[in-house]
């Protein structure tokens, strides 16, 4: 790989891995959300008989909640293991560019 096609390459790598973090923030924060969520649909059907139609309703709300946040667990280790081969790419792609540094002015 030539130097600027080396450089072309680790600047794209670098886009693409900010925009991977980013999208964990974001489910990071998804997923906060649903905790504070669950814990309050929790904490309110503390106030309510366990066989009363109230109950079931937030049961299946927090069931609901919890298999969304389960989906966002899957799509966040997704992304982890995206960054993971990005990074690589990216320590390729930088040991090609040192290597044809080195190259160019013979050191």
């Amino acid at each position: 790989m030539g130097l600027l096609l080396a450089i072309a390459r680790k600047a794209q790598l670098k886009s693409e891995l900010f925009m991977y973090e980013h999208k964990m923030v974001l489910i990071s924060r998804a997923k906060s959300d649903l905790a504070l969520k669950i814990s309050d649909y929790e904490m309110i059907r503390s106030n309510y008989d366990p066989n009363s139609p109230e109950m079931k309703t937030f049961n299946e709300r927090i069931e609901r909640l919890n298999q969304v946040d389960k989906r966002l667990d899957e799509q966040y280790n997704k992304l982890q293991t995206q960054i993971q081969l990005l990074e690589a790419e990216y320590n390729s792609c930088e040991e090609m560019f040192k290597s044809n540094l080195q190259r160019m002015y013979g050191h």
